[in-house]
C-alpha cells in the first residue's frame, strides 16, 4: 500500500512537470582538444618512458581572463589543471586532452617551455563549441568535420 501511494505521487508530479510536445533542454559543451606532442625524431614527449618527456606534474595551464593570463587549478575536479594525459589506445599514442576554456590558452610544459593555443569559440544560449583552433598562427582544426579535434605539435629538443 505504501509503495502504491509513492507511485501515485510520482505519477502526479511527472504529469504536472511535463508539457505536451515539450522536449527536454540540453546544453552542448564541446571544448576539448587532443594534442600529440612529438620531437623532431617522432618520439612522443608525453610518453613517461621517453627520455626528455614532459611530466604531468610540471604542466600548467593558463587562460586569458579580462586581459590577464590566469593559471587554472581547481583541486576538487577530476582534471584539476584542466588537462589529462591519455594513454595509447585504439591505435593512438599518448595525447594531451586539454579543455580550451578561453580564446587564449597557454600550456606551460615546464619552467622553460610554453605554447599558446588560440581558439574561436561559439558561445550561445544552448551551446559552447570550439569552432577553430590555431597553434603558432597555423589553423589546426576547423568545424565542421567528422574528425576529433586533435592535432600534433612538434617540439624542438636541445
Amino acid at each position: 500500500m505504501k509503495n502504491l501511494k509513492y507511485l501515485i505521487v510520482c505519477l502526479v508530479l511527472i504529469s504536472f512537470s511535463c508539457k505536451e510536445n515539450e522536449q527536454p533542454q540540453f546544453a552542448t559543451v564541446d571544448m576539448m582538444a587532443f594534442i600529440t606532442v612529438l620531437d623532431e625524431q617522432g618520439n612522443n614527449l608525453l610518453d613517461p618512458n621517453q627520455e626528455g618527456a614532459y611530466y604531468p606534474k610540471d604542466i600548467k595551464i593558463f587562460y586569458e581572463r579580462d586581459g590577464k593570463m590566469v593559471e587554472f587549478y581547481e583541486g576538487y575536479l577530476t582534471m584539476p589543471r584542466n588537462f589529462r594525459i591519455d594513454p595509447p589506445e585504439f591505435g593512438s599514442d599518448y595525447l594531451l586532452a586539454l579543455a580550451l576554456d578561453s580564446e587564449k590558452t597557454v600550456i606551460q610544459w615546464n619552467e622553460a617551455e610554453a605554447d599558446t593555443i588560440i581558439a574561436e569559440i561559439q558561445d550561445n544560449a544552448s551551446s559552447v563549441i570550439v569552432q577553430k583552433v590555431y597553434y603558432q598562427g597555423q589553423l589546426m582544426h576547423e568545424l565542421p568535420t567528422t574528425k576529433r579535434r586533435g592535432f600534433t605539435i612538434i617540439k624542438p629538443r636541445q
